[in-house]
């Protein structure tokens, strides 16, 4: 930072600080004695401060002066708003790596979980468990037995399928939750996880289970929400998006591999859904 020269007052200094902003030159006034001193951010731009400063001293009345106050009033707003979006996009590292469950909550509670309740699917209680957790009938879930729709995404029926489904979960769900917060996460996990559910169950039947429904759906939220919206700070590289719907083609094309395909398009639906709604909200905020 480099001094361009001084000015007898601080209005006038102010006034010409507005002006250099207008014109693309970063400044600050500082008091120098009885006088007002103007410091350049950007040495490159001294000679052209000193030469517009020679040229203010002439003629500190000109209209050209005054217009430019409200045009360094929306450089600042600006400069302020990149500001507060780079702050909350801005991730400290340090702070995920010393403690990862610290900012997801959530996230790691459902790995846990699922790695729980897969831990006793590989014990004697494969049938009591699958009882309990999945819809067998239509008539369960009008009774009220409504968390049905929802106790099926704990269950994994293999290492590979769990591995899968919680690195999925711990890479978007941690995006995601990092973002909204863990209440509107949980609440877009059941709003995925209901209707994802619920189509595999009518369409297919019951005994089926996995994380992957709600994961589908947590890749279109990211997704569509990051494409329109990129101030949310849910970016995802394109080849993870080229990776997430081969894997959904190939599962559609391939029916020996036993998948949940309805549960994974219904989350993708609502997922991406409620992406959009998102930024449909966000103006109105």
């Amino acid at each position: 930072m480099r001094q361009a020269g001084t000015i007898a007052t601080k209005q006038d200094a102010e006034r010409f600080a507005n002006y250099l902003l207008s014109i693309g030159i970063s400044s600050k006034v500082d008091a120098d004695g009885d006088n007002w001193a103007i410091w350049i951010h950007d040495e490159n731009e001294l000679e052209r401060s000193r030469q517009e400063l020679e040229q203010f001293e002439r003629e500190p009345q000109d209209p050209r002066y005054q217009a430019a106050e409200h045009a360094a009033k929306l450089a600042r707003r600006e400069a302020a708003e990149k500001l507060r979006q780079a702050r909350k996009n801005y991730v400290d590292m340090r702070n995920e790596w010393s403690s990862p469950w610290r900012r997801r909550p959530v996230t790691v509670a459902l790995i846990a979980a699922c790695v729980l309740v897969f831990l006793q699917v590989l014990g004697d209680h494969e049938n009591d468990l699958l009882f309990s957790s999945v819809p067998k009938s239509m008539e369960q879930i009008t009774n009220g037995e409504v968390w049905r729709l929802v106790t099926p995404i704990f269950l994994h029926f293999g290492f590979m399928h769990l591995l899968f489904n919680m690195f999925w979960l711990y890479d978007l769900g941690s995006l995601i939750e990092r973002r909204l917060g863990s209440i509107l996460y949980v609440l877009l996990i059941l709003a995925i996880a209901v209707p994802s559910n619920y189509a595999q169950f009518d369409r297919v039947g019951p005994f089926f289970g996995g994380m992957s429904g709600v994961v589908y759906g947590l890749f279109g939220y990211a997704w569509v929400r990051g494409r329109l919206d990129p101030t949310s700070g849910l970016y995802l590289r394109p080849d993870i998006a080229l990776w997430m719907m081969a894997w959904f083609a190939l599962c559609l094309v391939t029916p020996s591999l036993n998948v949940a395909n309805w549960a994974h398009g219904v989350g993708l639906a609502v997922g991406g859904t409620l992406g959009y709604l998102a930024t449909l909200i966000k103006p109105r905020r």
